[in-house]
């Protein structure tokens, strides 16, 4: 498994990856390989990632001549083993490939860091400073980074990710949890948050109260009847018909649905459909919901 770097004639953002054989086990999805020919650092896990933005439009070439799309980018920091210590090394603009199923170490953008990476003696080691910022180990041909263990990973994140891990607590709260050392071996890599928090904002929408109707509740079928009207639809039905009506009573909640192969259809059919009504159980229609609501589906 390696990546080959992009064409440097091309003025694609897109990156390219060269994927080879390799055996498909959870060592290698949660692994991190050291690939001397990636064009960019790449990341399937979501869950890795610190600060975070959406991309749309840029892929990764695979050697098949294939392409993945990328989710996003962002900044991964990693917890790696060296000399028996555990340590962090920040990735910077990480590709997010979800469909990708393993992650890549590029050693060409750690080297456009000023990063220093040499391979020998099945040992890849990587300075930054002329200090050892992290190693990794070859196994079945495969340089994986010597990455701290699991439960060590998930426990270090950003403030912005616990807030989402803790179902969205206010940002204040997850803070306090930190300070007064609330839950047992929490640790905070970035306090780093997003200025808006989307989900928060439609949690903390309020909809103003429907305003009541004069009468009160309908006590009786076909005191109050509803009429819709849905469409046009993407593809027309085995009759030709590309939209919908609707016909409901608010006391039952009875509702005839008709199919329209035009729009102006409804009106016939609503005083077909309505006089049937007042045959069938003998009550006048006393107030008709004639405002037609238009969906159109795609």
């Amino acid at each position: 498994m390696a990546a080959i770097a992009a064409d440097d004639s091309s003025d694609s953002d897109d990156a390219i990856c060269l994927v080879g054989n390799a055996a498909d086990s959870d060592e290698i999805s949660k692994s991190w390989l050291v690939d001397s020919a990636a064009s960019a650092h790449m990341c399937w896990m979501r869950g890795c990632f610190d600060d975070y933005h959406t991309t749309t439009g840029r892929n990764v070439t695979m050697g098949h001549k294939g392409s993945v799309a990328t989710a996003g980018v962002g900044t991964v920091v990693l917890n790696v083993i060296v000399h028996g210590k555990t340590r962090k090394i920040k990735l910077e603009t990480v590709l997010h490939v979800p469909t990708m199923g393993f992650n890549l170490m590029s050693v060409g953008m750690m080297e456009e860091r000023g990063a220093e990476v040499s391979f020998k003696d099945d040992k890849t080691i990587i300075k930054i400073s002329d200090k050892v910022a992290a190693c990794g180990t070859r196994k079945t041909g495969l340089y994986h980074m010597d990455m701290a263990p699991l439960s060590d990973i998930a426990a270090v994140a950003s403030l912005q990710l616990w807030h989402e891990r803790l179902g969205r607590v206010n940002v204040a709260g997850v803070k306090r949890m930190f300070k007064n050392n609330d839950i047992d071996g929490l640790k905070c890599s970035s306090m780093a948050v997003k200025d808006v928090c989307e989900p928060c904002v439609y949690g903390k929408a309020a909809i103003a109260p429907m305003p009541s109707a004069g009468g009160g509740r309908v006590t009786k079928r076909l005191q109050l009847v509803h009429s819709a009207l849905g469409g046009p639809m993407s593809e027309p039905s085995r009759g030709g018909a590309l939209y919908f009506g609707t016909f409901s009573d608010n006391f039952s909640r009875w509702t005839d649905v008709v199919f329209l192969q035009k729009k102006i259809d409804l009106l016939s059919e609503k005083k077909k459909r309505l006089t049937k009504a007042q045959l069938h159980t003998g009550i006048k229609i006393k107030i008709r919901g004639f405002g037609i609501r238009h969906f159109w589906l795609h």
